[in-house]
């Protein structure tokens, strides 16, 4: 699913969520641990606020948003990308998307943490940054530069959530879903 896909769905859910928070913190919890899938629309039903009906009508989609992200996080060509709004935005509001997808990355990421949860330095420290990312200001003007430092943060973000997933999946053969 498109950014406006998951943002049509919420709008017709009538739940006021961000798709790049909701994609990050999704993300989060895949990179964490396999689950049932059953056990992670529960999670994001809670997340989302739905209401029952809320939740019935919107399973089916969720499922399926579900299972292209696990393939493109388990995918060996590296197919993962960040769900973010198109370029047309200004500059600002998709930095703030992508401030929402870190930040929800990371917590989606520790609420499945167990103790066991150990990971190599340059996964440390990639989470470090993405943590850091989370936080992003918007407050400076834009210029052409600044386009091209958004497409780097973007790509610098995709290859760190794969070298997190990775690190964290490394009994995982990939293109092989563990969440049906």
């Amino acid at each position: 699913m498109t950014f406006e896909q998951v943002q049509e769905l919420f709008f017709e859910l009538r739940v006021n969520a961000e798709p790049s928070g909701f994609h990050g913190f999704l993300c989060g919890r895949l990179c964490s641990g396999a689950m049932p899938l059953d056990q992670l629309i529960a999670l994001s039903i809670d997340w989302l606020g739905l209401s029952d009906e809320q939740a019935d009508a919107a399973e089916n989609r969720l499922r399926d948003f579900y299972q292209v992200a696990l393939h493109s996080l388990e995918n060996s060509a590296f197919l993962f990308q960040p769900l973010l709004p198109d370029d047309e935005l200004p500059l600002p509001e998709r930095l703030v998307s992508v401030g929402l997808w870190c930040s929800n990355y990371i917590s989606g990421l520790g609420e499945g943490m167990s103790s066991e949860f150990a990971v190599s330095e340059d996964a440390r420290e990639a989470l470090e940054d993405i943590a850091a990312i989370g936080q992003i200001s918007v407050d400076f003007d834009t210029d052409e530069d600044g386009e091209r430092d958004y497409a780097e943060l973007v790509e610098y973000i995709r290859i760190a959530v794969q070298l997190i997933f990775a690190d964290l999946h490394s009994d995982v053969q990939a293109d092989e879903p563990t969440i049906h």
